[in-house]
């Protein structure tokens, strides 16, 4: 009967090793073993980041240069440079818009540009990039930016669309009340958007909207997926 062996050792810092060296199995003390899904490990690992836009409970500004979504006037982006791979983890965009009229539309869109990072042009307001391991050193290599008051210069190329939600509104009476929609995109099997490459938030309708976007992602140097 073959006798397998594990590392016993129920604390210790996150190890690595070099692609394909020979790593001990961890075991608890009782011989359980320890599993760890691979994307909780990369956080622990320091390869999880988070971000977020508005604060408390002041959201930013939906839709483009009028409330509508416009694709060169984003409300976030997340900026990948080259030879940098991004793992969405999760994106939630809650919207609040104002008391709609009868068939006026509220739509939010989740996209990414595969060819190129995003455009340094246009005005923004820079967010903050935290590391979902608090005790980490490790820094985020991705720019995060929300609320374009001025264009981007050129609509970026939106070939892969993460996730849509669009709501018509059919009213019996207008200007009465206001709409929240959400949209959580939290792929099961996540796709790998390899820099240089940009994702992109657009919320907004015919109806002034505000809203919230908060960001979760792993970060890892591209060699990770060659293949």
């Amino acid at each position: 009967m073959a006798l397998v062996k594990g590392k016993a050792q129920q604390t210790s810092a996150k190890q690595g090793e070099s692609e394909g060296a020979d790593v001990f199995l961890r075991a608890l003390r009782d011989g359980s073993m320890v599993l760890a899904d691979w994307k909780q490990a990369a956080v622990m690992g320091g390869f999880g980041f988070m971000t977020h836009t508005g604060a408390f409970s002041t959201g930013v500004a939906g839709g483009g240069s009028a409330a509508v979504i416009d694709a060169d006037r984003p409300n976030f982006t997340l900026s990948i440079p080259d030879g940098i791979s991004v793992v969405p983890l999760r994106i939630g965009v809650h919207v609040i818009t104002g008391a709609p009229a009868d068939a006026n539309e509220l739509e939010i869109l989740i996209a990414v540009d595969v060819n190129q990072a995003m455009a340094t042009a246009g005005t923004a307001t820079a967010d903050t990039i935290y590391n979902m391991n608090t005790l980490a050193s490790r820094a985020s290599t991705c720019i995060a930016r929300d609320t374009y008051s001025a264009t981007l210069g050129a609509d970026p190329s939106l070939e892969l669309e993460l996730a849509r939600k669009v709501l018509i509104y059919d009213l019996v009476s207008t200007g009465t009340i206001g709409v929240i929609m959400d949209l959580v995109y939290e792929p099961q099997n996540p796709p790998i958007i390899n820099g240089p490459a940009a994702l992109y938030v657009h919320f907004g309708g015919a109806a002034a909207s505000t809203g919230y976007v908060d960001a979760t992602w792993l970060e890892f140097t591209e060699s990770t997926f060659s293949v």
